[in-house]
């Protein structure tokens, strides 16, 4: 036989506490009240739960659950009486009554205010979090709406990079499934402090990330956003890119490419002298074309080598390239720009691998 023991009483620490100006609380309340109810044997005894649940109420409380029919009808079980009892405190309602229009009021007024910092990423967070749980729970929004509705809060200068820095941190991601608030979170909270320096006590001080750089060009009469990346000792291009532009390629001079979670893949193969335009100067390019990377064209060091570039930073973040053509000794310098989520999809040119 199992061992019992009485309830607690009203002071002691087990003993269930609830204070009637939080209504939200009430469920927790009866929670409580159940477990230390079964604890005493009494939880299969209708009767002997509806009086002890009473010595736990605040004298108001207790005396209006006494009025309650399902108090005083002995037929009445205890689950009958708790329902009664919630139905009296809105704010207890155990189903939610979030729309998505609390969602968008939360969103609209953040958009409205700024996210600026850490601070005001979690006060956001917060906020968010308890209107689109409680629609995700209810089967209202879906895990990518959510997501979806979570990011509008934010300017373009942190969507528009978003989507990179968490294929960076989630590499490992299942394609098509959803990213968690508290990823998206973790992402823009590492975009918000990605700022080239700050000054402290009169010095200027390096933040421990800076932002990858871009810059636009033209290949044919089509505009492409070019990422720089010094530590690449290729150029690429995406081939959706490659579709989008008509450009052909060998399919022969193919090479492996090892990504950053160990993964190994071959490119497609290598387009031979393709034109790129930064504003008077034509550079003819070598360009491997790569599966669906996160970017549409990475300038890589022979881009460097042959233009003779010179890069220029500065403590702003922003930073330059003096480039010179092989061909004319022309020389230009390029203003670069934040990098971009890519500008061609798979289905701007056919998918060469149907």
């Amino acid at each position: 036989m199992a061992t019992t023991q009485p309830l607690p009483a009203r002071n002691e620490r087990s003993a269930p506490k609830w204070d009637s100006k939080y209504e939200e609380q009430l469920p927790t309340f009866f929670e409580e009240f159940e477990t230390v109810a079964k604890a005493a044997g009494i939880d299969s005894d209708d009767a002997e739960m509806k009086k002890g649940v009473l010595r736990y109420a605040d004298p108001e409380s207790m005396r209006f659950w006494r009025t309650l029919p399902t108090y005083k009808e002995a037929a009445k079980t205890w689950a009958e009486f708790k329902k009664e009892v919630l139905s009296h405190y809105p704010g207890a309602l155990e189903v939610a009554e979030a729309t998505t229009e609390d969602l968008k009021k939360v969103v609209s007024e953040f958009a409205k205010s700024g996210i600026s910092n850490s601070k005001e990423l979690g006060t956001y967070h917060r906020k968010f979090s308890i209107v689109a749980d409680s629609l995700q729970e209810h089967g209202i929004l879906s895990g990518v709406q959510v997501a979806s509705f979570y990011v509008q809060a934010f300017p373009d200068s942190i969507r528009l990079r978003l989507d990179t820095r968490l294929q960076v941190a989630f590499s490992k991601k299942v394609k098509g499934q959803a990213y968690s608030l508290t990823e998206l979170r973790e992402a823009i909270e590492f975009l918000l402090s990605d700022a080239s320096t700050t000054v402290i006590d009169g010095f200027y001080v390096a933040k421990e990330s800076a932002s990858i750089r871009a810059m636009n060009a033209l290949v044919g009469e089509r505009p492409v956003h070019c990422v720089a990346d010094s530590g690449c000792s290729i150029i690429a291009m995406s081939d959706a890119t490659c579709n989008a532009l008509g450009i052909t390629f060998d399919p022969n001079r193919r090479i492996p490419l090892q990504s950053a979670n160990g993964k190994t893949d071959w490119t497609f193969g290598v387009a031979k002298d393709v034109p790129f335009r930064f504003n008077d100067i034509i550079a003819f390019l070598q360009v491997h074309v790569v599966d669906s990377p996160a970017y549409d064209v990475l300038l890589g060091r022979p881009f460097e080598i042959l233009t003779q570039a010179r890069i220029q930073n500065f403590l702003s973040g922003d930073q330059h390239y003096t480039l010179t053509d092989p061909n004319t000794d022309k020389v230009v310098t390029i203003p670069t720009v934040p990098r971009e989520l890519p500008r061609f999809r798979k289905e701007d040119g056919r998918d060469r691998r149907n």
